[in-house]
């Protein structure tokens, strides 16, 4: 216990979770402030798409999140013992667990049920791609893939009868089904990108190498 409580601690002081948090604040103030403003983007349609700031505001949320795994010492983590290991999917799951309820309470507030739960399964999505981001090409890179869902998401929101596509999760209904399962589908994902470690990779690869 004392050694895993250790590595906490380590983990605490190499990662800057104050700056995580001030990340944060910023953005759940700039949510409650702004949340409405619609943002203008070109449309595959012609003109432009206005989607609500809101909406995009998990992704946001999410970036910080994982991207607090990121440090100095990346390199040096990869290869960590197992008590590091946990630490750091601990506090993954930690600051994920607070992001969601700063969410959850910011637009408690402000919104009803469906947009809650709206934003919170884009808080999801939005998690795994960053996850699976930031195995492929480092932490601190763990915005690209959330970044990329933007386009699609905004220029191909609409399909040719002008309703929303099923896998618009920004703007499908709360609880849609399909939205629910990219969610589902983008944490296993995310998670098992966080598994493979490289040392774990170099370990498969040399059982595959055997076996041939």
């Amino acid at each position: 216990m004392l050694d895993l409580r250790g590595s906490w601690i380590r983990y605490l002081r190499a990662h800057r979770f104050r700056g995580i948090a001030v990340g944060w604040a910023v953005v759940i103030a700039c949510d409650v402030a702004l949340g409405s403003t619609r943002l203008d983007f070109p449309f595959s349609g012609g003109g432009s798409s206005a989607t609500p700031l809101r909406h995009e505001i998990p992704l946001a949320l999410a970036v910080i999140a994982v991207g607090g795994l990121g440090s100095a010492m990346d390199s040096l983590e990869e290869a960590a013992a197992n008590g590091f290991r946990r630490a750091e999917v601990s506090c993954l799951v930690g600051a994920v667990s607070v992001a969601a309820v700063l969410l959850i309470a910011a637009e408690a507030f402000v919104s009803p049920m469906g947009t809650v739960l709206l934003v919170l399964r884009g808080l999801l999505i939005w998690v795994g791609l960053a996850l699976l981001s930031g195995r492929v090409w480092g932490w601190r890179l763990s915005w690209i893939l959330p970044l990329v869902t933007l386009f699609p998401l905004t220029y191909w929101q609409v399909d040719g009868l002008g309703r929303f596509r099923w896998w618009d999760w920004t703007d499908q209904p709360g609880y849609s089904l399909p939205s629910w399962g990219i969610a589902i589908g983008s944490l296993l994902v995310g998670g098992g990108a966080m598994a493979l470690t490289p040392w774990r990779v170099n370990r498969l690869r040399r059982a595959f190498q055997r076996n041939r």
